[in-house]
C-alpha cells in the first residue's frame, strides 16, 4: 500500500510539472501574438538580452543604433520622418 502512495505521488508531481511547463509555453505564445498583432515589438532591431542591456551611451551609439532602426518596416512605413533626436 505504501508503494502505491510513493508511485501515486511521484505521478502527480510530474503531471503538475508538465501542466505548468505547458501552461508557461501556452502564455509565452499569447504574449508573443500579442505583440506580435500589435506591432510593439517592431521597432527592436537587435535584442541581446544577455550583453546588450545598456542603452546607447554617447552620440555615435545613438546614431549606429538609429541607422539599424531606418532598416526596419517600422521606421519605413511609419516613421520616416523621425530624427535621431525623436529616435
Amino acid at each position: 500500500m505504501q508503494e502505491f502512495n510513493d508511485q501515486a505521488r511521484k505521478h502527480r508531481a510530474v503531471a503538475i510539472w508538465l501542466l505548468i511547463g505547458v501552461s508557461m509555453v501556452i502564455i509565452q505564445t499569447l504574449l508573443g501574438g500579442i505583440t506580435r498583432l500589435s506591432g510593439s515589438g517592431l521597432s527592436i532591431t537587435e535584442w541581446n538580452i544577455v550583453t546588450g542591456t545598456l542603452p546607447p551611451l554617447n552620440e555615435q551609439q545613438w546614431a549606429e543604433e538609429f541607422s539599424k532602426y531606418q532598416e526596419s518596416p517600422q521606421f519605413k512605413y511609419l516613421n520616416s520622418d523621425f530624427t535621431v533626436a525623436d529616435f
